[in-house]
């Protein structure tokens, strides 16, 4: 993409604009933003729509102006000059979502904990968004399936439950947090199937020792009772649900798939789990997210989320 007739200013130190009023366009990227946390420039321009040009500059003026912020820890993971920009919400930007929008408004200075925000989080912030990016484009594309997003039918948000297991005979009580949820309603027979989100980093191990640390097998277990135990149909009211993990290699889901079939005696493991690599979605190409790319973790078949 060609930069050339945007203004040049400084990256990461906001400086005097122009005055200007809001479009409705802005308002739009305001939410999206917040919504997501973090969204690259590229992010915007898939979702929001207008030239190329056109959105970069509106981009600027509202980072100027205090709307939007560029975390400085994109300058660390994105070095090239090339690279899309990193925006989060700016102070302005909250102030004007509670004003406008009734959008709650905590006490939370957003220019110090955006800077305060490090690498592995943007990361894994970045790559959450960017699967929902390209989701909620490839629903727009058709007209046999409609996103719905997780604050449309969760109780609270951001997402999470309680589930109890016992360990050595006693009764533990453990907190589940999905890294992101939504739900995708097809028109044809008037059925809506639910999804929990899970990036993995290969920073976890798969297996623990210890079931009080973080794990895969751990992850998946809690996952894996929620559903036998009736968690979902009695707390959410899901009736179809599916976990999607998004990995960073095949050897990695490889292992995943193995501790899905360690969950329970039987050694089958289960079809609510899915998992495809993270380097499929694109917000070039976002039709791929619902192609059959999706491994299971039971068997050899590749599905799609429309299946």
């Amino acid at each position: 993409m060609n930069n050339k007739n945007v203004e040049k200013k400084p990256r990461f130190k906001r400086v005097a604009f122009r005055p200007f009023q809001l479009q409705e366009r802005d308002i739009e990227v305001i939410k999206e933003i917040y919504k997501h946390r973090f969204l690259t420039s590229e992010h915007i321009r898939a979702l929001i729509p207008g030239s190329d040009q056109v959105i970069l500059r509106r981009l600027q003026l509202l980072y100027h102006a205090g709307y939007l912020d560029r975390p400085r820890e994109q300058i660390k993971p994105y070095k090239s000059g090339s690279s899309a920009m990193v925006y989060g919400i700016g102070n302005k930007g909250a102030d004007y979502l509670s004003q406008a929008l009734n959008v709650p408004r905590s006490k939370v200075d957003w220019t110090t904990k955006n800077r305060e925000v490090k690498t592995v989080f943007l990361e894994h912030s970045l790559s959450i968004a960017n699967f929902m990016v390209c989701l909620e484009m490839a629903c727009r594309e058709r007209k046999d399936v409609e996103f719905i997003d997780p604050r449309k039918f969760l109780k609270e948000y951001p997402i999470t439950w309680k589930i109890t297991k016992a360990i050595d005979g006693k009764k533990q009580v453990f907190n589940i947090f999905p890294d992101n949820a939504f739900a995708l309603y097809y028109p044809k027979d008037n059925s809506t199937a639910y999804f929990f989100l899970e990036v993995d980093r290969s920073t976890m191990p798969i297996y623990s020792n210890n079931f009080f640390r973080s794990s895969v097998y751990k992850k998946f277990l809690l996952y894996w009772l929620s559903w036998k135990d009736g968690v979902f149909t009695d707390y959410f009211k899901f009736a179809n649900v599916r976990v999607l993990t998004l990995a960073k290699s095949k050897e990695r889901i490889n292992s995943m798939i193995q501790a899905v079939k360690d969950i329970d005696e039987r050694k089958k493991g289960s079809r609510i789990f899915m998992f495809a690599l993270d380097k499929e979605f694109d917000p070039a190409t976002p039709g791929n997210t619902l192609n059959k790319i999706w491994r299971n973790g039971k068997d050899s078949d590749i599905l799609s989320l429309l299946d």
